[in-house]
């Protein structure tokens, strides 16, 4: 019985609004913190009283201690909670915290000698009121200096032990209380061997921080010699653009470390974040592009309250929409998956991220359209985010008849449940390989995209896709998989040294994502501009310098050919297509003429004749009669072949 009940209390306990409401009501720290204050004070009152008392603390002393001190202890608790005096780390106590005390003490004695004047029984000699206005900013101070003293000596008593001598990078502001936090952690794996101002050209000589050096760029790549026992470079500078960030991994290559980041000052110093939660540097944090802004109003409009759908919830796409979706609090989130354990996976992780958001996972197919249907009818669907398709070029190339299935007449199948079921806003993820396609996967999007297009206007649902590059640490992106060859010490691969992609992050792209949804009229494409293409080649470079390697010499690259469907370079227009301003700076919309619904239900019925006949032959001759620009790969190597020889 006994555990039974321990184990009720300890489940309610563990609930997140009842947690909320504890921390709401007094976090746990204050139930050490403030008793501690009080004896504090009243040390500070009955020391003060008994050397200005004759009889002190007895008799007639004591009555008078038992009626004043309980209104001076309110006065002195309100102030210094105004104060925030509850709220710091007293093993980082600091001149501005004494300062504080000193500020706070000054007011509630003030305070609490005037109600005196004005009502005689809280009346106090004026010796006693000074004497124990100091006695009260020593023993506060000192408690919390004590405690910082104590801590620092500890962790120097303890016995050496194995830790990982770092340069660390960043502006001085920055970088001071990081090196007091590294020196007051007993436990941490790393220690400041030197630290490094990028933002300063000229430093005075030999200065320190916290015994520390501090050093320019110029003076780190002339001592290289004497940074001999550095394990990594560590980039303490999260308000750096991308572009100063890439000047500082620039400048320090030479030293080939591998490079590193740590969290913001703030999240340390409030212990959101560990000291060492340093991680690796990554390509993302290099992009040279400024951060999207979005319309978050105007996404939160379009989604709160509403019943949302997505397909391919668990994948890399799909999986970030329905997590920013989920931060707008919709009515409902439907995420249809088919793979059963990623879809398990992933729904307990929003459950736990996002416990107020009612979710429903659905073990679905794209291609049961009935079930679909019932779906999107059953949970009054309002919004559909269609993000599942096959998409990996060389898998796709070698099996036609699966990506037509998947790609073609599973997003018919998705686009017709939703007109049935009433879907208001319909929004399908595209591809840049879908313009001008070289490859079975690209003309399968394109053909998609030509099946939303014909549904615009002839149903209430308003139809739009939205079309965008590579996107950084997807599945099957080149990142994971360089990441992967340099760890292994082997050659990191590419297919070609001219060959060239846009990418952008996964949260960068469904941001723009959910802002195009939210802006279309019905019928639009929508381009996410996603900056200048980026060569594959110069990203090994980086990634292989990031990991403290030198390209060619530590890993080499080797070059693979073009593999089956594989393009030089992507596009994001359509010759037939012309790109209009949208509000956003960062989305286009392409603008053509749609095909009629009545061309596309009919080829739609002839593709699903070719596939359910596996007619790969026929289904290729399909292809290049619905999309003019599909490309064969021959014409493809034939063209590259044509740009390597001319001078």
């Amino acid at each position: 019985m006994r555990s039974f009940i321990e184990k009720g209390v300890q489940a309610v306990l563990a609930h997140p609004a009842v947690k909320q409401a504890l921390e709401c009501v007094l976090p746990f720290r204050l139930w050490i913190i403030v008793p501690v204050h009080i004896v504090l004070f009243g040390l500070s009152y009955g020391v003060s009283m008994a050397l200005v008392e004759e009889s002190p603390l007895a008799g007639a002393g004591l009555d008078r201690f038992l009626l004043t001190f309980p209104a001076l202890v309110l006065i002195r608790l309100a102030v210094f909670w105004w104060h925030d005096l509850y709220q710091g780390l007293w093993r980082y106590a600091s001149y501005q915290d004494l300062l504080n005390i000193i500020r706070a003490t000054v007011i509630s004695t003030v305070l609490f000698v005037g109600i005196g004047i004005f009502w005689s029984p809280l009346r106090i000699p004026e010796r006693q009121a000074i004497l124990d206005l100091v006695l009260c900013i020593v023993f506060s101070g000192g408690i919390r200096f004590s405690v910082r003293y104590l801590r620092e000596r500890f962790s120097q008593a303890l016995p050496p032990k194995a830790v990982k001598n770092i340069l660390l990078v960043g502006p001085l502001s920055k970088i001071e209380p990081l090196v007091k936090e590294f020196a007051g952690d007993p436990a941490s794996r790393y220690k400041p061997h030197s630290i490094v101002d990028p933002t300063r050209n000229v430093l005075p000589y030999r200065i320190r921080v916290h015994d520390v050096p501090v050093l320019s760029v110029s003076q780190v790549l002339t001592r290289k010699a004497g940074l001999k026992g550095l394990e990594a470079v560590v980039l303490c500078w999260p308000e750096a653009t991308r572009k100063e960030m890439d000047s500082v991994v620039e400048d320090l290559k030479a030293l080939h470390l591998p490079f590193k980041t740590i969290p913001a000052v703030e999240d340390i110093l409030s212990d959101r974040v560990s000291i060492n939660d340093i991680r690796d540097v990554e390509i993302e944090d290099l992009l040279e592009r400024p951060p999207v802004k979005v319309e978050m109003d105007r996404i939160s409009e379009s989604l709160k309250g509403k019943s949302i759908l997505v397909t391919g919830g668990a994948g890399s796409i799909g999986s970030e929409l329905c997590r920013q979706i989920a931060g707008f609090h919709p009515g409902r989130l439907v995420i249809v998956e088919r793979s059963e354990n990623s879809l398990y996976d992933f729904e307990r992780e929003l459950r736990d991220s996002y416990p107020g958001v009612p979710l429903h996972a659905s073990i679905s197919s794209i291609n049961d359209g009935s079930g679909l249907f019932n779906i999107m009818k059953d949970l009054e669907v309002e919004v559909v985010f269609h993000a599942a398709a096959y998409k990996h070029v060389p898998l796709m190339e070698a099996a036609p008849v699966e990506s037509a299935y998947n790609n073609v007449l599973g997003t018919y199948n998705v686009s017709e449940a939703a007109i049935r079921a009433g879907v208001k806003r319909f929004v399908m993820i595209s591809t840049d390989k879908a313009v001008n396609p070289a490859n079975v996967m690209g003309v399968t999007k394109r053909i998609a995209e030509m099946i939303i297009q014909s549904n615009n206007g002839f149903h209430p649902t308003r139809f739009m896709v939205v079309r965008f590059g590579n996107v950084l640490g997807s599945a099957g992106s080149v990142i994971p998989i360089f990441k992967k060859q340099i760890l292994q010490g082997k050659p990191v691969t590419v297919t070609h040294p001219d060959i060239e992609r846009f990418f952008m992050t996964i949260p960068e792209a469904v941001q723009l994502v959910l802002q195009a949804g939210c802006m279309g009229k019905g019928g639009e494409i929508f381009i996410l501009d996603m900056g200048s293409p980026m060569k594959i080649l110069n990203l090994a470079e980086k990634l292989i310098t990031l990991s403290g390697k030198r390209p060619y010499e530590d890993i080499d690259i080797r070059f693979t050919g073009l593999r089956p469907g594989e393009k030089m370079y992507e596009e994001l227009l359509q010759s037939c297509e012309r790109n209009i301003e949208t509000p956003h700076p960062r989305i286009l919309a392409a603008v053509s003429e749609p095909p009629s619904k009545d061309f596309i239900e009919r080829q739609v019925e002839e593709i699903r004749d070719l596939v359910a006949r596996h007619d790969q032959e026929g289904l290729m001759k399909k292809f290049r009669e619905l999309v003019p620009g599909y490309m064969a790969q021959a014409c493809e190597e034939k063209r590259i072949s044509q740009s390597t020889q001319s001078p």
